[in-house]
């Protein structure tokens, strides 16, 4: 079928906008944005994904005020033959102007979180090493991801408060990937071994941070015997300044987690890129954002990309005051950081997801 992008001379394939080049139901197009204070206030985060082998678009809003409640709300519609619309229930998504200015909102709902929001593009985009994996003859992960850095403003309500978005107090970090992924939909049946079962003894981190005059993005997954498996990313500048990226070749880390909990709370970390300069950061939590609530992972069996029928939609708030709640929640956490280096304040987050048996942090 064709659709409005069909109006653009961007073809790569024999084929209309509506087809992707395979037909592995794993084929995903994600859009991922997160915004946070610098007080450790409000964390939101907000996402789509698509499914074209699926006919799914599925996508979240999730808001943690003050580091006490989470709300969440989770969406999924029929793809077809709304393919060009990004947009499901209340939740839509418009690129205004490529990398500087992308609109996102969410209209008034059961779960009261609703939000309108621009992310603002500061730094220069970086694009992540191409990710591929093969396991037993099929391939399981190929994809690529490029991510920004930014400011926000707009406003966010969460119940009866509402939330005034300044530029100068709040950042936000997006991203968009596309290619067959891990963990989409439920586990197929009669396989030999799952996509994700390969994933075991290693940690992961996604680490994002911006300064006044410079900001990175950093992606390491380490076994657990200490060898790096995926190391790719950059060290950035504003867009103003334009320019290239320089890539990222060493990361070391010391990372902090709660007491007996694999949830982190700070850290140090030491960063190494291609042309021969050094970053060292500390960093310490200011609060978190639970992604279980958009579906990471899987909650209350919702998958992304699960086929959920015609229009879907789920949700609820969680209470975030002792430890015990915030363990039961834990998954793949963004953790708002405030971060300093050579006696710059920054902020952003990292996304640190450990896969037992890992020993050097104890778990």
């Amino acid at each position: 079928m064709l659709t409005k992008f069909d109006e653009l001379t961007c073809h790569q394939s024999v084929a209309s906008f509506d087809q992707v080049g395979t037909s592995d139901r794993a084929w995903t197009e994600k859009l991922w944005c997160n915004i946070h204070d610098t007080q450790g206030e409000l964390v939101l985060a907000t996402g789509m994904g698509v499914y074209p082998n699926r006919n799914v678009m599925d996508g979240y809003g999730c808001a943690n005020v003050r580091n006490a409640k989470q709300t969440n709300l989770r969406l999924s519609r029929e793809l077809r033959p709304r393919i060009d619309e990004l947009s499901l229930g209340p939740l839509s998504y418009e690129v205004i102007e490529p990398f500087k200015k992308i609109r996102i909102a969410m209209g008034e709902n059961e779960q009261g979180l609703s939000y309108d929001i621009e992310f603002l593009g500061g730094m220069l985009p970086g694009e992540e090493e191409p990710h591929f994996g093969r396991a037993r003859g099929r391939v399981f992960v190929n994809h690529c991801r490029y991510a920004q850095l930014g400011r926000v403003r707009g406003w966010v309500k969460v119940g009866d408060e509402r939330f005034e978005l300044d530029p100068d107090r709040f950042y936000a970090q997006r991203d968009h990937s596309w290619g067959i992924r891990m963990g989409v939909g439920a586990p197929e049946q009669g396989v030999q071994m799952a996509d994700v079962a390969t994933f075991t003894s290693m940690m992961i981190n996604w680490f994002t941070v911006q300064f006044p005059s410079w900001g990175l993005y950093a992606y390491l997954i380490e076994k657990g015997d200490g060898t790096v498996e995926r190391l790719t990313g950059c060290l950035t500048k504003p867009m103003e300044e334009g320019g290239e990226v320089v890539p990222l070749v060493g990361f070391e880390h010391d990372w902090v987690y709660h007491e007996n909990s694999p949830r982190m709370k700070a850290g140090k970390v030491t960063l190494k890129f291609k042309d021969g300069s050094e970053k060292s950061i500390e960093m310490r939590e200011l609060t978190t954002m639970y992604l279980r609530g958009g579906s990471y992972l899987g909650y209350k069996d919702h998958y992304h990309g699960l086929w959920m029928g015609e229009d879907w939609r789920d949700g609820e708030s969680w209470a975030l005051d002792t430890p015990a709640k915030a363990d039961g929640v834990h998954g793949l956490n963004d953790t708002v950081v405030e971060c300093k280096c050579d006696g710059e304040v920054g902020y952003g987050i990292v996304e640190n997801l450990i896969l037992p048996p890992y020993p050097r942090y104890g778990f």
